[in-house]
C-alpha cells in the first residue's frame, strides 16, 4: 500500500512551538496524606531507614520512596519517544530537543543533549548562504555558542500520533518549508521489528521560490548518559539491496552500570559493570542526495569548526576519517549531513536514522539478559550501523503497516477525534515504560543468589519466558517513579493494550505471573505500614510485581513493601480474570492448560478470605487492594465484585481444561456470593464502598463495578443485574464526574452521596487516569455513550491541553489537576474503551491469527 508519510492525520495532537501553558502541572500536596497521621512518624522513620540501607547497598538513588513524587514539575517538555519495545528509548521533546534517556531498562536520565540537533543550510545563486539550528532555544551556558540558535518558534507546529510525529517548519530560513516525519517501528502483532532500537526521520524540503536552491540538513549527535569510555568513532557506508547507500558515523563505547546487592549487604566490587554500547547516525545517499560526515567534535566546545564547515556549503569534510581514543574530546559527538539541490518550486526528500545497540542488560544484582532484537542482529554490540541501514531501507514498509493498523480507527466517524488522538498517543508507555523484553544469555550470570534456597533460581517463566521460548520475558514499570515491574493490580487495567495489539507478549507475561504464583520466597520482609515482619511471597498468592530492577526481577518477586501483598484481596481475582480475557483474545487453549494449576491455586488462596462462608470475600480493615492508602473493611464493592467475576471466569476455565466438577463448585459459590453482594452492599442506587460502619462506608466509589466491567468485557454473565449496573454508573457520572471540578478533570475516586468529596484518604480524593478510562469502558459496555465520552474527555483534556502531561500521563491528580506519580502504566486502560467499542460492534481485535506468529 502506497502511503504518503507527510499526510498528517486530523486526529494527531497539535501544538505550536511558541505555545506556553498558563498552569503546568506540579506535584500534588495530597501526597502528604498518603500515610494516616497516627501512623506517619513511624512509617516515615522506617521509610527513611530503608532508603538509606538500600542506597548503601548500591541501589539507584531515585525511586526509593514509594509515596513520593518528583520534586520538580514535569514541565510541558515531552514528545513522541524513539525506540522499539524493550529496546531502550530516547525521548524527543515536542520542540525538537532530545531530553529523556532510557538506555538501561527502568532507569531514566532527564537532561537535554544540546549537541543532538537537526540544522538547516540554504543557499541560492548569487546570495549569501544561511544556516540555522532547527530548535527555538539555546543552551543555558556558552557551549556551542558559534551555532546559529534561536529559531523563531512561531514558524513551526508539532503533530503527534504515536509512533509517528511530524514537525512542520514554515520558512525557518526564507524561501524553504520543511516537514520532518519521525517514526519508530511500533507495529501491532509484529514481534520482530517492534523490538528494534531505532528511529527514522524523513524530511520533505520544499523550495518556495523561483530559483534553484542548495539545501543541507545536518544531524548532530552526542552520546547519551551512562555511555562512556568511548573507544572510537568511525564512519561507515552500507550498500542497500536497491543500490542506495546508508552512510554515517558509529559512536562505539561501553555502558557502565553500578552494581547493587540485597539490603544489608555491601557491593563486593565497587567497579561498575561494563557492557558494549554503540550509537549510529546515518543518512540515505541516493540519486541527488550527497551524504558527508564529521566523525567527531566536542559537544561542550564552542562548535565553531563544525558550524563553519556546515554553513559554508551544507556539507561536511572528513568523510573517511576514523578517530582513535587519544583524539576524542569529552564529551564526544558526531555529525552527518545530507545535501540536495531543490529545483524552483520543487520538492526533495532526505532520510536520516538513529540507532543504538546495547545488547546486554542487567538487573541491579548483575543478572545478564539479551534484548529481544539481538535474536536478529546478534549480541556483539556492533549492530547499530546495520540497524540504521535497515531503518533507511524499510521505513516505507513500516509506515504502511502503521497506517494500515491506525486508519480504520481514524476513519470511524462515531469516535471523537480527541479520543483517537489519546488512544494512540498513550501507547508511548509500551516502549517508554522502563520496558524489558529480554532473553537469558547462556551461560546466565547471577551475582547474588536469594538467601531463601527454596526459591528456584530458574526463571518462573521458563518454557514461556525463559530459554526455549521464542519470545523471552516481558516487563514494564508501574511508573517512572514507582519502579516495580509488572505491578499486577495496575496491569489489570493496562493489559488491554497488550492483549489487543501484542497478545503473545501478554501471554508471556501471564505465564511468568502464573509460575510466580506457585512459587514462594520465605525470606522476611518488613511491612512499611505496620513494621511487622512478613514472608516475602507465599505460595498461592499472586505476586504484586515481579521485582525491582535494582534487585533481580523474575528471580525475586514482590518488591512492594508498603503492605503485605500476600493479604491483598484483588490480586488473585485479577489474575484469573486476565487469564480468561487472554483466552478470549487469543483462543489459545494450550495457554489455559499451562496456567491452570496457578488459576486453581489462586482461587483456593483467595477463598480463604471468605471468613463467614457466604460466598463473598471480606477485606481486613486495611488498604489491602490497589487503593493502598484507602482502608476497606468487610464485604466491599470493589474486591467483592472482582471475586464474583473471577468465580465466573474460573468456572469457564475449568470447563476448558476438562474439570466440570471444579466448574460446578465455582458456580455454586458464585450464586451464594451474588446474593450476599447485593444484600450487603446494594442501597437501591449504587453499591456501597463497604459494609462496615466506617465514615466512608456509603461513599460512591468510581471503580465499584470493576468486576462487572471485566466480566462483561470477557463475555461472561453480568456480575450484577444490568439495571443495578446502569443505576450505579449514572450515579457515578452525576456525583464523581459532574460534581467534581465542574466535570473537567474526570471522576474523583470517592464521593459522598451528598456531593462532598470523600476525604478519608489521599486516594479517595484523587482522579486516577487509568480507572477513569476503565469506567468509561464500563459505560460503553452498558450503552451509556454520552456519559462514557464525557468521563474520558476530562482526563484527555487535562493531560494533553491543560497541564502538560503529554507522553508522561500520571497515575493521579487532585481537584486542581496537580499530579502524583508522573508517567504511569494504568492510563493504557484507554484501550479497554476500544475493546468495549469493538466488541459491541461485533468485531474483536486481538484474536489469534497468522499475523501473530512469533518470528
Amino acid at each position: 500500500m502506497a502511503v504518503d508519510p507527510f499526510a498528517i492525520p486530523e486526529a494527531a495532537w497539535r501544538r505550536r512551538l511558541d505555545q506556553t501553558l498558563k498552569t503546568p502541572g506540579r506535584p500534588s500536596p495530597l501526597a502528604l496524606r498518603a500515610i494516616p497521621l497516627r501512623r506517619f512518624p513511624a512509617v516515615l522513620a522506617r521509610l527513611i531507614a530503608d532508603a538509606r540501607e538500600r542506597r548503601r547497598s548500591g541501589w539507584d538513588a531515585e525511586g526509593l520512596l514509594l509515596t513520593g513524587s518528583s520534586v520538580s514539575a514535569p514541565g510541558p517538555h515531552q514528545g513522541v519517544p524513539l525506540g522499539g519495545i524493550g529496546a531502550g528509548t530516547v525521548g524527543r521533546g515536542w520542540r525538537g530537543e532530545f531530553r529523556r534517556w532510557q538506555r538501561r531498562p527502568s532507569f531514566y536520565q532527564q537532561w537535554v543533549a544540546w549537541a543532538s540537533q537537526f540544522s538547516l543550510f540554504v543557499a541560492w545563486p548569487g546570495q549569501p548562504a544561511q544556516a540555522q539550528v532547527l530548535y527555538p532555544g539555546r543552551p543555558p551556558d556558552r557551549r556551542l555558542r558559534a551555532w546559529q540558535w534561536g529559531m523563531d518558534a512561531r514558524c513551526a507546529v508539532y503533530h503527534a500520533l504515536y509512533p509517528r510525529a511530524w514537525t512542520v517548519y514554515d520558512q525557518p530560513l526564507p524561501g524553504v518549508r520543511l516537514t520532518c516525519r519521525q517514526l519508530s517501528p511500533i507495529i501491532p502483532h509484529n514481534y520482530r521489528e517492534s523490538s528494534y532500537p531505532v528511529g527514522h526521520f524523513l524530511w520533505r524540503v520544499e523550495n518556495l521560490t523561483d530559483q534553484e536552491a542548495t539545501v543541507g540538513l545536518m544531524f548532530t549527535w552526542q552520546n547519551g548518559p551512562e555511555v562512556s569510555a568511548v573507544h572510537r568513532h568511525q564512519t561507515f557506508r552500507q550498500p542497500l539491496a536497491d543500490g542506495r547507500v546508508a552512510a554515517g558515523v558509529a559512536l562505539v563505547g561501553v555502558h557502565r552500570q553500578p552494581q547493587s546487592c540485597p539490603p544489608g549487604q555491601r557491593p563486593a566490587l565497587r567497579q561498575p559493570i561494563e557492557d558494549p554500547a554503540t550509537f549510529a547516525v546515518a543518512a540515505l545517499a541516493d540519486d541527488g542526495v550527497e551524504v558527508t560526515c564529521c566523525p567527531c567534535f566536542a559537544a561542550d566546545g564552542d562548535g565553531a569548526a563544525l558550524w563553519q564547515d556546515f554553513s559554508r556549503d551544507g556539507r561536511l569534510d572528513g568523510t573517511a576519517l576514523d578517530v582513535s581514543d587519544a583524539a576524542l574530546p569529552e564529551p564526544p559527538a558526531a555529525a552527518v549531513a545530507a545535501t540536495v539541490t531543490v529545483p524552483a518550486r520543487g520538492v526533495r526528500h532526505v532520510a536520516f536514522a538513529l540507532a543504538w545497540d546495547m545488547p546486554v542488560v542487567r538487573s541491579g544484582f548483575g543478572t545478564a539478559y539479551h534484548r529481544r532484537y539481538t535474536r536478529f542482529y546478534g549480541a556483539e554490540g556492533s549492530a547499530a550501523p546495520a540497524i540504521a541501514a535497515d531503518a533507511l531501507r524499510c521505513a516505507a514498509d513500516w509506515e504502511a503497516q502503521v497506517v494500515a493498523w491506525q486508519q480504520p480507527i481514524l476513519d470511524d466517524p462515531d469516535l471523537p477525534t480527541w479520543y483517537k488522538m489519546a488512544l494512540f498517543n498513550e501507547l508511548y508507555y509500551i516502549a517508554d515504560g522502563g520496558t524489558w523484553w529480554v532473553h537469558e544469555p547462556v551461560p546466565s550470570t547471577i551475582a547474588h543468589e536469594p538467601k531463601d534456597k527454596t526459591t528456584p533460581l530458574s526463571h518462573p517463566g521458563r518454557g514461556a519466558g525463559g530459554e526455549g521460548s521464542p519470545l523471552g520475558h516481558f516487563a514494564y514499570l508501574e511508573g517512572h517513579e514507582y519502579r516495580m515491574l509488572n505491578t499486577y493490580d495496575v496491569h489489570f487495567y493496562a493489559s488491554f493494550a497488550l492483549a489487543t495489539l501484542w497478545p503473545q507478549l501478554e501471554l508471556a507475561l501471564q505465564r511468568d505471573i502464573a509460575a510466580a504464583t506457585l512459587a514462594e520466597h520465605r525470606e522476611p520482609l518488613r511491612e512499611l505500614w505496620t513494621g511487622k515482619q512478613v514472608q516475602r511471597k507465599v505460595a498461592g498468592a499472586v505476586p504484586h510485581d515481579i521485582g525491582w530492577p535494582d534487585e533481580d526481577p523474575w528471580r525475586l518477586v514482590n518488591g512492594y513493601f508498603l503492605h503485605d501483598p500476600n493479604d491483598w484481596k484483588d490480586l488473585n481475582p485479577k489474575f484469573v480474570l486476565q487469564v480468561y480475557r487472554d483466552y478470549v483474545a487469543t483462543g489459545d487453549r494450550r495457554f489455559v492448560a499451562d496456567v491452570w494449576p496457578a488459576v486453581e491455586a489462586a482461587m483456593a488462596y483467595a477463598a480463604r478470605f471468605d471468613r463467614d462462608g457466604d460466598g463473598l470475600i471480606e477485606n481486613d480493615g486495611e488498604p489491602d487492594q490497589t487503593y493502598d492508602t484507602w482502608s476497606v473493611s468487610g464485604p466491599s464493592a470493589y474486591s467483592g465484585g472482582l471475586w464474583l467475576a473471577s468465580l465466573a471466569a474460573a468456572a469457564e476455565l475449568a470447563e476448558l481444561v476438562g474439570r466440570p466438577e471444579r466448574a460446578a463448585q465455582y458456580r455454586e459459590t458464585l450464586g451464594r456470593g451474588r446474593t450476599a453482594y447485593v444484600d450487603k452492599l446494594w442501597n437501591g442506587r449504587y453499591f456501597n464502598y463497604d459494609a462496615s460502619h466506617s465514615p466512608q462506608a456509603h461513599s460512591v466509589m468510581a471503580d465499584q463495578l470493576a468486576g462487572h466491567w471485566y466480566a462483561r468485557a470477557c463475555g461472561l454473565s453480568p456480575v450484577v443485574d444490568l439495571a443495578q449496573a446502569r443505576s450505579a454508573l449514572r450515579t457515578i457520572f452525576e456525583l464523581n464526574v459532574q460534581r467534581f471540578a465542574g466535570g473537567r478533570l474526570g471522576p474523583v475516586n470517592g464521593m459522598r452521596p451528598d456531593g462532598r468529596i470523600d476525604t478519608t484518604s489521599m486516594q479517595s480524593q484523587e482522579v486516577w487516569t487509568g480507572v477513569s478510562y476503565a469506567l468509561a469502558a464500563t459505560m460503553l459496555q452498558e450503552g451509556l455513550d454520552r456519559e462514557a465520552w464525557e468521563t474520558a474527555r476530562g482526563v484527555v483534556e487535562t493531560t494533553y491541553q491543560e497541564r502538560g502531561y503529554w507522553f508522561q500521563t500520571p497515575e493521579a491528580w487532585d481537584r486542581r489537576g496537580h499530579y502524583r506519580s508522573i508517567a504511569y502504566m494504568r492510563p493504557l486502560a484507554i484501550w479497554a474503551m476500544q475493546w468495549a467499542w469493538e466488541r459491541r460492534r461485533g468485531g474483536l481485535q486481538g484474536v489469534s491469527s497468522s499475523a501473530d506468529s512469533v518470528q
